[in-house]
């Protein structure tokens, strides 16, 4: 396992902090905020802009690292497995739902 930026005792997400996550290397690279995240069943993440859906766009990256990179998401850390957050632009507030 690699190092991040916090103490492992101190991760708020009950998956392990060396999980893969998936995103888009829009969001990645900053060019487009997070505006949906999927905390799946099995404990999966998934920190999507809804601007692709091509899969030469995603990416898999290790949780720990991406909340690294973007420690604003800790505050969706206890959002329930099967649930996700969605947002119309990175001001609004997060709404969250099971999935349907």
């Amino acid at each position: 396992m690699h190092k991040h930026t916090f103490k492992e005792d101190e991760w708020p997400f009950s998956c392990p902090i060396d999980s893969a996550a998936v995103t888009t290397k829009f969001v990645y690279e900053r060019l487009e905020p997070i505006i949906q995240v999927n905390h799946y069943i099995d404990d999966g993440w998934q920190f999507m802009c809804n601007t692709t859906d091509d899969p030469d766009d995603g990416m898999v990256i290790c949780m720990g690292c991406f909340i690294s990179k973007f420690p604003e998401i800790i505050e969706l850390a206890d959002l329930p497995k099967g649930w996700d957050a969605f947002r119309e632009d990175k001001n609004q507030p997060w709404d969250k739902q099971p999935f349907e």
